[in-house]
């Protein structure tokens, strides 16, 4: 346990930014499947990206069913960085036409009629280049995007809030940072996101990675994660963010862990070789997805009960690959 235990410790070493580490492994899972239907009903359900009749789609599955919610109007356009709202009734996401335009969307309220899962699409926007955008309310979302404005974009990013009132920035890259990843937290007054520093012509930066977390009150800030490569991966409802580190243990295993932003404390939850997360909102489930078999190119999403350590396939769709989206109530 050591030769783990060491290159975490080291990676958390800078003062700045010193973390509690409690490490509880669960890489080692027992082999009891679960019924699917059963462990469903105690989680509530789970959105996610699949195809259907060849295309992009948004799933809903609980317990009781599994339907399409919305679907890209052919197989070259695909949806692209997908999030739930911390009440769990809308998602936020991109579609990508494939000519560098693409169309933020809303999709909500996530309401059940008639046993079939249903949502309303709401177009907002249309933008140039990549952008990841969080739900605010349903006319609105927060997101990370290039300025739409100019010509020439530097590669840099900041924080927006769009809207039926336009657009009104919330964050200042100055031309040397990219700010990715948005989150916002459960009481909306609050958010995450991280600061990316621009390299110079030789490849160096002059300020670490962090992640910062702006009052959508006050305008002030903080810096947290400072100079440690992780991915924020969802702001949960108990006001813990659940994020995952780039660098893998050293049987190549992922590590999600929980982060108080009040204690700075991390608790490690889980362990292995996955990507994406997602916690349900009691904190006792956790979806990430993994190809099957290792080293497949396809991806199907697991579901693991954190209290057990014992998990299910979900999706089970061999010749497809499913994208985590998140848990809806």
């Amino acid at each position: 346990m050591n030769d783990i235990i060491s290159p975490l410790i080291r990676s958390f070493s800078n003062p700045a930014s010193i973390l509690v580490l409690v490490l509880i492994s669960f890489s080692a899972l027992p082999a009891a499947p679960l019924d699917t239907k059963n462990v469903m009903s105690g989680m509530g359900a789970l959105a996610y990206i699949s195809e259907s009749d060849g295309r992009d789609a948004i799933f809903i599955r609980d317990s009781d069913v599994n339907n399409v919610i919305f679907s890209c109007s052919s197989g070259n356009v695909i949806i692209l960085t997908p999030s739930v709202s911390s009440d769990g009734n809308y998602i936020t996401f991109l579609v990508d036409n494939g000519r560098n335009q693409k169309t933020i969307h809303i999709l909500g309220p996530l309401q059940k009629v008639n046993n079939r899962w249903q949502a309303h699409d709401l177009e907002v926007m249309t933008v140039r280049g990549g952008a990841w955008p969080v739900f605010n309310n349903d006319q609105s979302v927060y997101m990370s995007m290039p300025e739409q404005t100019s010509l020439s974009n530097d590669g840099t990013t900041n924080i927006y809030l769009i809207g039926t009132d336009g657009i009104k920035q919330i964050s200042d890259n100055l031309g040397v940072s990219s700010h990715i990843w948005p989150l916002i937290n459960p009481n909306k007054d609050a958010l995450i996101y991280r600061y990316i520093p621009q390299p110079d012509e030789m490849g160096y930066t002059a300020e670490p990675v962090k992640s910062i977390i702006m009052s959508l009150d006050s305008g002030s800030s903080e810096m947290h994660f400072v100079d440690q490569f992780v991915y924020l991966e969802q702001w949960t409802s108990l006001g813990e963010i659940l994020f995952s580190f780039r660098d893998k243990d050293q049987n190549g295993n992922r590590i999600y862990a929980l982060y108080n932003t009040e204690t700075r404390a991390t608790k490690e939850i889980y362990r292995n070789k996955s990507r994406q997360g997602a916690l349900t909102s009691d904190s006792k489930f956790l979806a990430t997805i993994r190809p099957v078999p290792e080293g497949n190119p396809q991806f199907d999403i697991f579901v693991t009960d954190l209290i057990s350590t014992t998990e299910i396939n979900l999706t089970q769709s061999p010749g497809q690959s499913e994208s985590l989206i998140g848990w809806i109530k």
